[in-house]
């Protein structure tokens, strides 16, 4: 669970200094196709298309064989069970609560604002 936290904090983290690191000509403005391609060049860019090409072939691998979708399903249930047991644990954790509510608020900023974007771009 510490490593999905981590990887979970990890993204936030990236995803804050990617976004105050965009210039503003490109929050506001430019066309959306200009955008992905930007994102998607150089080392990064080609990383997260290899990583989506991976993950589709996993998924379509995963489908096609019914071993792998019972341990998927097993995996999903085992998963859920662990979120529930650990939320009741940490449920007297102030930190761990504040630091939560936090990350709701955040959660809750970035929907707001990819509605407005989509709304801009309609």
């Amino acid at each position: 669970m510490k490593k999905l936290i981590t990887t979970l904090l990890i993204s936030v983290f990236v995803l804050g200094i990617t976004y105050k690191a965009t210039p503003q000509e490109r929050k506001f403005g430019q066309g959306k196709e200009q955008f992905q391609g930007e994102r998607r060049e150089g080392p990064f860019g080609e990383a997260m298309e290899i990583r989506k090409k991976m993950k589709e072939i996993e998924l379509q691998t995963i489908q096609n064989d019914p071993e792998l979708m019972k341990l998927q399903e097993q995996i999903r249930t085992l998963q859920k069970q662990l979120d529930e047991k650990l939320q009741q644990k940490l449920s007297g954790n102030q930190e761990y609560q504040e630091l939560k509510k936090k990350m709701g608020e955040m959660a809750k900023e970035w929907q707001e604002r990819v509605k407005e974007r989509k709304g801009e771009n309609k």
